[in-house]
């Protein structure tokens, strides 16, 4: 009889292990099933709600965030919506060292998409100041030859998400956005999609792949997104017309020397710069702080121009998405300090280094690169 009540107990514990294994959220081989979709255009932006039901005429919204998303923030709803559809391209920033980590973000993505990291996107730009400059963007051609291994076309929709790093995603949203493509960029990453019981596993290393069709850029137009360092000496010296957003750390705003100097040629700001920093556009799960709470931040801005940059270019390319979301006229500074402090350095040769000089506070001339 012990044995009888013993072999039905075991019996019952599993049962409920099962049960309960059935209901992770870890399990990425069991997920929840997917409503069909709606059918997706190349521009309108998804549906505020992100409502898959196809019955529905006038879905719930839901409780309303203000949140802003679109003409680039997608979220993970909304993602969701678009994600078997044909057109979508994702693409996932994820550095491969911590994707080696079980169960993290890094090592979850969001099933099917094209992995990059930072080598992927970062060479020798034909525009910046000098060859030797670190985090300048890759030239067109290899670019449109990165993105001719996905077989995406003019019409695809791209779709951006990190794990992580939410600036690297930003920047390989903005870089995309210099092409004249459809760009959407996933608030919260991996860990918002995850927590939206979105699929993840199965995806491939983006420059691993064999190229797929000639992938030309619609629109190559980098002074509309893009500000070259003619237009952030113009913005500097016209305080009425523009305004130039520093996005990085207060220790850096200050001139002081951290980690994050690491290839500039000096330490230091530029003269008249606001510092916001970037991380203060989000709340502490990475998602967007309401779209109220944003206007608060930015409303010294009115109604001028905005440049927005930071050490290389990254993480002011988050807070590029978000002016670009609000309505601004906002363009990032590809080469930012990094380039700026190269410019001023007496290593360079630039010749407008004067006017560089005298637009820069807080300098620390470092005769090279940190």
């Amino acid at each position: 009889m012990k044995r009888i009540i013993s072999v039905m107990l075991i019996a019952i514990m599993i049962t409920a292990l099962a049960a309960g294994c059935d209901n992770s959220q870890s399990d990425q081989t069991q997920p929840s099933p997917t409503p069909t979709p709606p059918p997706v255009s190349p521009s309108p932006t998804p549906s505020a709600n992100g409502s898959t039901d196809p019955d529905s005429t006038d879905p719930d919204p839901g409780p309303d965030t203000g949140t802003p998303t679109g003409p680039i923030m997608i979220s993970a709803a909304e993602l969701s919506a678009i994600i078997n559809d044909d057109n979508v391209i994702l693409i996932g920033a994820i550095n491969p060292t911590a994707a080696l980590v079980p169960f993290s973000n890094a090592s979850n993505p969001v099933r099917g998409s094209f992995l990059v990291w930072n080598d992927d996107f970062y060479g020798s730009c034909p525009e910046a100041l000098s060859p030797n400059l670190a985090n300048s963007r890759i030239p067109l051609h290899d670019m449109e030859t990165l993105l001719s291994k996905s077989g995406a076309t003019a019409d695809s929709i791209f779709v951006v998400y990190a794990s992580d790093a939410q600036a690297v995603g930003a920047r390989v949203a903005w870089h995309l956005s210099l092409l004249g493509l459809n760009v959407r960029f996933l608030d919260g990453g991996v860990a918002a999609w995850r927590a939206n019981n979105g699929r993840t596993g199965s995806s491939r290393r983006l420059n691993d792949q064999s190229v797929k069709n000639d992938f030309k850029a619609p629109n190559y137009d980098p002074s509309i997104n893009n500000a070259s360092i003619d237009v952030v000496i113009e913005a500097l010296q016209n305080p009425s017309e523009w305004v130039v957003i520093d996005t990085r750390s207060p220790e850096e705003y200050n001139g002081d020397r951290v980690s994050q100097s690491s290839n500039a040629y000096g330490t230091g700001r530029m003269k008249g710069a606001v510092n916001i920093n970037w991380v203060r556009n989000y709340n502490s799960d990475e998602l967007l702080l309401p779209e109220a709470e944003l206007r608060e931040l930015y409303n010294f801005i009115g109604d001028r121009k905005v440049i927005t940059y930071c050490q290389g270019g990254v993480r002011s390319s988050y807070a590029w998405i978000v002016l670009k979301d609000l309505g601004f006229d906002v363009r990032n500074y590809d080469g930012s300090w990094i380039e700026w402090s190269y410019a001023a350095s007496s290593f360079s040769d630039y010749q407008n280094k004067d006017v560089v000089l005298s637009l820069t506070e807080s300098w620390s001339d470092n005769n090279g690169k940190i």
